[in-house]
């Protein structure tokens, strides 16, 4: 367990799957002042864009984005439901929670969620988005997804793209290649006092990372014929490792 990235002690102590009684109710004008309160002001979306439209999805293959749609969401404070039903998309590329008053809002109206340890967002029906401030600053510090809750352990993902710009043909028999978005996750062990472990890319080498009980979890995995490069799979195996 040797990379670690310094951070978060607020959010996860109370769970962050429990969350209080208070919304908007689906208020419009309720809506549209919380979405006009969080957002970052003149923070657009026109940014950070590899020198292409968005937008225009048939010039890419992939997505920038966590998924390639604005979905419904909650937003939360701590254990306080500040809005429900809003629409929702974490933009990879800019590291940025997009946030427009509904689905029916123009994408053109979307604005940056503001960045705060203290706010996270639930897309969809499962996917959670904390911010995690580095070094206790927000400038270098990023959005993960939780994976997994754990009494001891957490397991978090940073949602990374890699890029492969535009290519054009370069002879008659060729063809111009479009730009492209690849998923590139990386996967986090998280404990209670906020240290982050980077799990490596190879399955022997993140077995390394549990240490002392390396030999446990490499007989669960086997036993269990998982593998620790598929998400679901890996999912169990750190909830097995928090019982441990």
């Amino acid at each position: 367990m040797k990379k670690k990235i310094l951070l978060l002690t607020l959010l996860l102590a109370g769970g962050l799957f429990q969350a209080a009684a208070q919304n908007f109710g689906g208020d419009p004008s309720q809506l549209r002042a919380f979405t006009n309160s969080l957002h970052q002001l003149d923070e657009f979306i026109e940014r950070q864009n590899m020198g292409i439209d968005f937008a225009e999805t048939d010039t890419y293959t992939g997505t920038p984005y966590n998924h390639p749609s604005y979905l419904p969401g909650n937003v939360y404070k701590g254990k306080e439901l500040l809005a429900t039903n809003v629409a929702l998309r974490y933009n990879a590329i800019a590291d940025e929670m997009e946030v427009k008053e509904s689905l029916d809002t123009p994408d053109k109206e979307a604005k940056v969620l503001t960045k705060s340890p203290d706010i996270y967002v639930k897309i969809g029906s499962k996917d959670i988005f904390v911010f995690v401030p580095y070094d206790g600053g927000i400038e270098d510090g990023g959005y993960f997804q939780v994976l997994s809750e754990g009494n001891k352990y957490d397991l978090f993902k940073k949602v990374k793209k890699d890029f492969t710009p535009a290519k054009k043909a370069t002879t008659s028999i060729t063809r111009d290649i479009p730009a492209k978005f690849a998923d590139k996750p990386v996967y986090y062990i998280v404990t209670k006092n906020g240290k982050f472990y980077e799990l490596p890319s190879s399955r022997k080498k993140k077995l390394k990372v549990f240490s002392d009980n390396e030999k446990l979890v490499k007989n669960y995995v086997n036993s269990n014929n998982l593998d620790l490069n598929n998400e679901k799979d890996l999912i169990r195996v750190i909830k097995y490792y928090d019982g441990v």
